[in-house]
């Protein structure tokens, strides 16, 4: 249950960042960018490490977590308003 919180987090921090990363690096956006591509980096060995994890057990749950809570922090992602 704990891994699944931690992925659930993970995953969602990760597609969060990752697509607004994307979003401030196409707008020239240095700072944000740098930010959002550390946490892109550190979120993602976390929830890939789980997802896999998951893949190897036959751990469907937790993989149908991975694709739910990624897809949420893609839409998050772009709630937020950015102003250059």
């Amino acid at each position: 249950m704990m891994e699944q919180i931690i992925l659930v987090i993970s995953q969602l921090t990760f597609s969060f960042c990752r697509t607004l990363n994307v979003r401030y690096t196409s707008r020239d956006m240095i700072l944000p960018s740098i930010i959002t591509s550390t946490l892109v980096k550190i979120t993602w060995i976390v929830s890939t490490y789980l997802g896999i994890n998951a893949m190897i057990n036959k751990d469907f749950t937790t993989i149908a977590l991975y694709v739910v809570f990624g897809v949420i922090g893609d839409y998050l992602s772009f709630k937020i308003k950015i102003k250059k």
